[in-house]
């Protein structure tokens, strides 16, 4: 997770104000970094495609969510709190600017 961190936050960058999503798997014991198209039209929520997100679960293991916070902390809200433990993978929210990670994980 931390050898994409960069990269994650360059994306966050490009996208802001919006939030930048993507994901972290693991293919042939290998970590891989997904950015996605964030699908949704407003600025404080994500939204990856569905097709995409079924393609990855199907060919490899989802280990992260990633999405940004733009202008706030990189606390789970309660919307994503729901939303991660519906999915059951674990979320790494980064904020931008100000370059803060954390991991929220509802198991």
């Amino acid at each position: 997770m931390n050898k994409f961190i960069e990269e994650i936050f360059s994306h966050a960058e490009k996208e802001a104000p919006r939030e930048m999503c993507g994901l972290i798997i693991e293919q042939n014991n290998e970590e891989k970094w997904i950015p996605c198209e964030n699908k949704f039209l407003g600025e404080n929520q994500f939204e990856i495609d569905p097709k995409t997100f079924a393609k990855y679960q199907l060919i490899s293991k989802i280990k992260y969510v990633v999405h940004s916070h733009y202008m706030q902390d990189c606390h789970p809200s309660e919307h994503d709190k729901k939303n991660c433990k519906v999915l059951g993978i674990p979320y790494l929210i980064v904020s931008y600017p100000d370059r803060g990670v954390n991991i929220y994980d509802p198991r």
